[in-house]
């Protein structure tokens, strides 16, 4: 289903959804709106949301609250569908978006009472990757010269990600970021070791905040504590009332702290409704600040509260066994457990990693070949993704004639292999650019170079575009050169040989490529998203090239020209850098691990591609999709129990509900991981219209046995169940 639910609105409303419908539309009064998913509650907000547009209310008086970019993208499909005026806009924005537009707008009133060095001059709003290249600015010299973070053994992405990390959290939460070391250090039980990097990591964004404040950079801390500053000044809450009179908020759950605060401000200043949706079985954001124990408050500040008990997807039986799953780690099952054991569609516990995966593949391609299940409506869920568990799958799959869709939100660009060999062309196109890196250590590959020829040309298999590769790219030269002129180093009959291989319809391709590239040569500098831009345009879309017809590609191809567009914009704003460094700088922080933001071209994939989707469970359950079939895969992994390593920072410490100076035991780390595969499963669950497919195997991997708390969980709910009948 994958949402594709949420793009049209159903001619027949349940009881609780027409009540939200027809709720008062002037005097200010709120409803706080709860249930499961599955429940209509989305539906239910886009009904009310089409009421007030057809029965006069201004677009643009309308504020919508929603937790992440790929709802807005819904709201607004929705909207362009609706038989109603949408002139002026609705506003269908997350809350930092909405910060940082209303920081942006007040920008001349706020700035020189913020500390910006510059208040006269325009900010620089970073992303996730810039914000990443300025951090690692303040870090590596320290790093070189004082040996911070030495007695962590992390790589550079995921510490610069944590070191941000903790300034987001401190911002999301409420409270001043110089107060990260004291929080941590108060709730550590281990080594002195890890205090001392405690304190390096606070000394790195106290660095970073205030080369910020110097050079009008505004990363995402800045722009939250900007806001909170912003709504307490009496213009801007004239602003507010006088523009908004009615708000719409979906999954409230998902909101961080400062947002909820907001939220519940703007209650008071909305005079004509108010809505509020929350998920019983949400919550999932927790890594990114989300307060789900404050959003379920909300009950008591609006003037009325109604819960949708009705199922509009069917999902009884699976919850039912999300419940006794529940039950069997210790939790209140929040639901029944009637008949449960028909949510499990079919179980499989092997003894191989690869077994498993093989099986996987085969009922896959049963309910699509055999029971005319479309694709489109099967999930495959893992606790994490890796790179073997993508190929494995996606080859099994494409075997059986059968498309997968990754849904893996930032992990490093440079992971993708489209990216590499996207960044690759850049450096074959930019010779000067080439020996720049290579000064800097980095030595372009030939095994880089011949992915960058099978992405480029199409039907180049791996072997000959390797093949091509040693023969193209002599080590001598470090370049492209022409194998029929007078560069090559082939003799003519090893020329043909090689065209023979390879194929003569890739020469002429090949040629084309060339030519392409001593043209783009000639060129004056120009940014990495122009030159991406005019490559696809003129020579890799076209028939023959690797793009053509290919919307996959192209969108992991538009993902890196919109960040590489708004890198130059940024750094270019706020630095002295010329071109061609600023080129360098860019291409060598993908090649060194920046984690990816999200990009708008991720979502549409969703609706449009007929594929199976393969998803680690956060990513799924924090994009509010459906599936019809679940495969619950790995189940013996401990990657469905632990949480994520993050050794400068901490998810539940730097929270409001974590007492300063209190330590944080193992016993608050067994409830916490507890409580959270269970919010996981009942998620799950209630996502889950059909049926569950329960796969495990007794060797993880890497060989190891495994047996985790997940796979012991479902086995004593099923034993429970069966001693009960």
């Amino acid at each position: 289903m994958r949402g594709q639910e949420l793009l049209s609105l159903p001619l027949k409303l349940t009881r609780e959804q027409q009540k939200v419908v027809e709720w008062p539309r002037e005097g200010g009064q709120s409803l706080f709106l709860s249930g499961l998913p599955g429940t209509g509650k989305s539906t239910a907000l886009m009904a009310r949301l089409a009421a007030l547009l057809r029965v006069g209310y201004r677009p643009y008086e309308i504020l919508v609250f929603l937790p992440q970019r790929a709802q807005v993208v819904r709201y607004e499909q929705v909207l362009a569908s609706l038989d109603a005026p949408i002139r002026g806009g609705v506003d269908c924005l997350t809350f930092y978006s909405f910060a940082k537009r209303s920081v942006a707008l007040f920008w001349p009133r706020i700035a020189s009472v913020l500390g910006f060095a510059h208040p006269e001059r325009e900010p620089t709003f970073l992303t996730l990757e810039t914000a990443q290249y300025y951090m690692w600015r303040i870090v590596e010299p320290l790093i070189r010269a004082e040996g911070y973070f030495s007695s962590l053994k992390i790589r550079r992405e995921r510490l610069l990600s944590q070191l941000i990390d903790n300034l987001n959290k401190a911002a999301l939460v409420g409270f001043d970021y110089k107060e990260v070391y004291s929080r941590l250090k108060g709730a550590w039980t281990g080594s002195l070791e890890r205090l001392h990097s405690y304190w390096q990591a606070q000394d790195c964004i106290t660095r970073f905040r205030e080369y910020c404040l110097a050079h009008n950079l505004v990363d995402f801390s800045l722009s939250v504590e900007a806001f909170q500053y912003l709504w307490k000044r009496e213009d801007y809450q004239q602003y507010f009332r006088t523009r908004y009179h009615h708000l719409l908020v979906d999954n409230l759950e998902e909101n961080v702290p400062v947002a909820l605060d907001f939220i519940r401000w703007a209650l008071e200043q909305i005079d004509g409704s108010s809505i509020l949706a929350y998920d019983l079985a949400g919550g999932h954001r927790i890594f990114l600040g989300a307060d789900a124990r404050y959003a379920a408050e909300f009950a008591n500040y609006c003037d009325c509260a109604l819960e949708c008990r009705d199922l509009v997807r069917p999902a009884g039986a699976p919850l039912a066994f999300a419940g006794a799953v529940r039950r069997a780690l210790g939790l209140s099952p929040l639901v029944g457990e009637t008949a449960f054991q028909e949510a499990v569609r079919a179980q499989y516990r092997g003894k191989y990693w690869v077994n498993m995966l093989d099986w996987v593949v085969e009922r896959i391609s049963q309910l699509v070949h055999e029971e005319g299940v479309s694709p489109r409506e099967i999930a495959v869920i893992a606790p994490y993704v890796s790179e073997v568990l993508r190929f494995a799958l996606e080859d099994g799959l494409a075997r059986k004639g059968i498309s997968m869709h990754l849904l893996r939100p930032s992990r490093p660009l440079r992971d993708d292999p489209i990216v590499r060999a996207l960044l690759t062309w850049v450096i074959l196109g930019h010779p000067a650019w080439r020996e720049a890196l290579e000064k800097g250590e980095y030595l372009l590959p030939v095994e880089d170079v011949a992915l960058a020829l099978q992405v480029a040309l199409a039907d180049l298999d791996p072997i000959r575009a390797r093949r091509l590769a040693r023969a193209a790219f002599p080590r001598e030269m470090r370049r492209l050169i022409d194998l029929d002129g007078q560069e090559s180093l082939l003799t003519p009959e090893e020329r043909g040989h090689l065209w023979e291989e390879v194929g003569y319809q890739i020469r002429r391709r090949y040629k084309a490529l060339l030519l392409w590239l001593e043209d783009a040569q000639q060129r004056d500098s120009e940014g990495v998203d122009i030159f991406l831009s005019r490559f696809f345009g003129s020579l890799l879309s076209t028939p023959g090239f690797g793009f053509y017809d290919q919307p996959e590609r192209a969108r992991v191809y538009g993902r890196l020209v919109e960040s590489a567009a708004k890198f130059r914009e940024a750094v270019r704003i706020s630095s002295e850098l010329d071109q061609d460094t600023l080129v360098r700088e860019y291409v060598r922080l993908v090649l060194d691990g920046i984690a990816s933001g999200e990009y708008v071209v991720d979502w549409p994939t969703f609706f449009a591609t007929d594929a199976v989707l393969l998803s680690p469970a956060y990513a799924y359950l924090t994009r509010d999709l459906a599936s019809h079939y679940q495969f619950w895969v790995d189940l013996g992994s401990d990657g469905w129990w632990n949480r994520p390593n993050q050794p400068l920072t901490h998810p539940y410490v730097l929270s409001r509900h974590w007492p300063v100076g209190r330590p944080w035991r193992d016993i608050e780390e067994e409830r916490s991981r507890k409580e959270a595969l269970g919010n996981v499963v009942l998620g799950l669950a209630a996502r889950c219209t059909g049926g569950i497919f329960l796969v495990s195997s007794e060797l993880g991997v890497d060989g190891t046995e495994q047996d985790g708390r997940f796979q012991r969980a479902i086995v004593r709910a099923m034993r429970m169940a069966s001693n009960e009948q």
